[in-house]
């Protein structure tokens, strides 16, 4: 027999017993790993299409104090946005977004979605499957369904001569008379009406992040 015919019936030969038992083994094997892998899955993505949606308000939030801080437009800013509907400042809000409510029923509202309580003057997002969410109150951490966020002015306390964090001064061993200092604009940042656990995650290292804007 040629070389030419070997090649062609070994090619049409098919699997052997053992080569579909290796086979099927395997499969089992990377299914098995995979289903434990990545049964997670559901939470985290929506952890971080939450964490997504947030960055980008805040995103937003940073371009509009900047523009306003050069434009000498800071304290209309911080009245037209603080306690405002963050939803608003962007071009397309998210597709689970719901809208603006005076008046709802939790219940009956869809999980994994947004809406903005005009009572309460509050971004809320409503949790899935709400596994692993707590609120932390005090040393109490409480299982919770929702998030409340809102536009909040941020300040810090400066020394006058220099306009540096009164902080600074202090890590490096140096006091700061009352008087030598002053409450200076931080910028805006989108925070949480009560600290919030997220998995293994803190919010606060999340976004630990204020809007900065220039002197």
């Amino acid at each position: 027999m040629n070389a030419p015919s070997r090649l062609m019936r070994l090619r049409h030969r098919g699997f052997s017993l053992f080569e579909f038992v290796v086979f099927v083994l395997s499969v089992a094997i990377i299914y098995s790993y995979a289903a434990q892998r990545f049964s997670g899955y559901p939470g985290e993505a929506e952890k971080a299409n939450f964490i997504a949606v947030r960055a980008q308000l805040q995103n937003s939030i940073t371009l509009l104090t900047f523009s306003a801080q050069l434009n000498e437009g800071r304290d209309a800013l911080i009245t037209s946005l603080e306690g405002g509907n963050p939803m608003s400042l962007m071009l397309r809000p998210p597709r689970n977004y719901l809208g603006e409510f005076e008046e709802y029923t939790l219940r009956n509202l869809p999980r994994r979605s947004w809406f903005y309580d005009k009572t309460r003057s509050e971004l809320v997002y409503l949790i899935g499957s709400g596994e692993g969410v707590t609120q932390l109150i005090g040393e109490r951490s409480v299982p919770t369904q929702e998030i409340r966020l809102h536009i909040k002015a941020e300040y810090v306390l400066v020394e006058k001569s220099t306009g540096l964090p009164v902080v600074m001064a202090a890590d490096s061993g140096r006091l700061v008379a009352t008087d030598a200092t002053e409450l200076q604009f931080a910028g805006l940042v989108l925070t949480e009406i009560v600290p919030y656990r997220w998995g293994r995650g803190i919010n606060e290292d999340e976004f630990g992040f204020v809007a900065m804007t220039p002197r």
